[in-house]
């Protein structure tokens, strides 16, 4: 019925795993406008669930504005307004991983460097190595906790970076995503608190979501994370965790500052909650040289109280899907257990390959590479923005490194109407309410440069402001549909 089913073994509640399916449909076109759902006791007979658990589905769907009711005659799926079909996120984050084409478009939105940047030549060399060395033991299933000499090789480069930790503390993953939906899921129960950023990773808040966690968002000031606001919170109610993204935070490129981390490592420890730190862009700074917005507050953390989750997909390959996390001890054993559960292990061959480019200071190499790179475009695009976008939009904060810009437009006007005007000139980027809990639209937007050449930043940029300058003389009311 509708193609939908559920796993009563999952840990997804079965009303959110109907509801999440239905809403996937309504988004992606397979409901149309109109189409009469099934009703709620057929429904429940079908999927062999209680109908009380499809009442909770359609309630949620009917908070969306995804479906209604008529009185008397069923429930229908909703005619969705024009911008209706990019509030849900699905297709923006798709843009956000590098993962949505756009033919003819300047893609200011995607955050994963461009192929022509991905060290091939080099791979090609450490693979082939590898498989001389190995042979088929290169494709065997590795622990679940990582290949060790992998963890090895990473223990020593986190000594490199001051963090300090032992070998059976690390556990490497498939990407940050994954390691952020492990620790949902050992550590949230359900309606348990958590904090995060008022603008964060949107990634993390879905893995968040999914866990019906009560997210609660907490201003982000030039230094980072209104820290005062998170102390009034935690004297009052239990949290599990802080999610937090320290250096060249996304999407606004904010780092924070040595003062607030040590001050929330104190409040973990005096309130009896963990922080979890989120890093994919410390090594990318321009200053020329490290300080406080390179510094992890795992590096601070003396009593256990960081999780740190180190991605390379930004800056190296996004589709050999690595990352590692440094757990406290008493974590380790459930994050095993729900490593295993999820894909017994990590891949044993790209773990190898990694490993072998570390040890062989292929990736130092790279990363220079990279911040060489990445530093001219960051100075062309702070240059263009400063000098063509209208005075109106402005640049929220100026970021010492990383691969965003955080905009504004003047204060009453919808990025997400902007975003549409300007994906139908053929700019991509993304509003605001990408990264909002409640998707609440408002005035800021994400530019970044990952993807682009230098030449194209500047057309780009160029074209952005001709753009600006026509919505902001209030022909914003027209109605454009995404190319997605």
């Amino acid at each position: 019925m509708l193609g939908l089913s559920v796993d009563k073994n999952n840990d997804i509640s079965l009303y959110i795993q109907v509801y999440k399916q239905i809403k996937e449909k309504i988004i992606r076109g397979k409901l149309k406008a109109e189409t009469k759902l099934p009703p709620i006791r057929m429904m429940a007979n079908f999927l062999d669930i209680n109908p009380a658990t499809v009442v909770k589905s359609y309630d949620l769907l009917k908070k969306e504005n995804l479906i209604y009711q008529k009185v008397g005659s069923g429930t229908y799926v909703m005619e969705r307004p024009l911008s209706h079909s990019i509030k849900n996120n699905e297709e923006l984050e798709l843009l956000d991983y590098g993962q949505i084409k756009l033919n003819n478009h300047i893609n200011f939105a995607s955050a994963t460097p461009g192929a022509n940047l991905f060290p091939v030549d080099d791979f090609k060399y450490v693979l082939n190595k590898i498989l001389d060395r190995d042979g088929g033991e290169a494709f065997t299933y590795q622990k679940s906790q990582g290949y060790y000499p992998l963890r090895e090789s990473i223990m020593d480069y986190l000594f490199q970076n001051d963090i300090i930790t032992d070998i059976n503390s690390i556990q490497i993953v498939s990407g940050a995503q994954q390691a952020i939906d492990l620790l949902s899921k050992i550590l949230i129960d359900f309606e348990d608190s958590i904090l995060i950023s008022e603008y964060t990773y949107s990634g993390a808040i879905n893995a968040f979501r999914a866990r019906e966690t009560k997210m609660i968002s907490i201003p982000i000031e030039i230094d980072g994370m209104d820290l005062d606001r998170v102390e009034e919170i935690v004297k009052n109610r239990e949290i599990k965790f802080v999610f937090v993204m320290t250096s060249f935070q996304n999407p606004s490129g904010i780092s924070w500052s040595i003062e607030k981390k040590k001050r929330l490592i104190q409040l973990a420890e005096r309130y009896n909650f963990y922080i979890i730190e989120d890093d994919c862009l410390s090594e990318l700074y321009y200053n020329g040289e490290k300080n406080g917005a390179n510094v992890a507050i795992k590096s601070l953390d003396k009593e256990d109280r960081v999780i740190y989750i180190k991605s390379f997909s930004k800056i190296f390959m996004p589709g050999l899907r690595l990352a590692f996390l440094v757990l406290p001890e008493k974590l380790m054993s459930p994050i095993l257990a729900a490593k295993y559960a999820t894909d017994i292990s990590s891949s044993g061959l790209n773990q190898r390959v990694f490993d072998f480019y570390l040890r062989e200071g292929l990736w130092i190499k790279h990363l220079n590479k990279m911040n060489k790179i990445f530093s001219e475009r960051f100075k062309n695009m702070k240059r263009q923005i400063k000098f063509l976008l209208p005075d109106e939009i402005t640049l929220v904060y100026e970021p010492e490194g990383g691969l965003y810009f955080w905009l504004s437009l003047p204060e009453g006007k919808n990025s997400e109407k902007f975003y549409l005007k300007a994906l139908k000139n053929k700019i991509a980027f993304l509003p605001g309410n990408v990264f909002t809990i409640d998707n609440k639209i408002n005035s800021f937007f994400r530019l970044s440069f990952a993807a682009l050449e230098e030449e194209e930043i500047k057309i780009g940029i160029k074209r952005l402001a001709d753009i600006a300058k026509d919505f902001l003389g209030n022909n914003e009311n027209k109605g454009y549909t995404p190319l997605l």
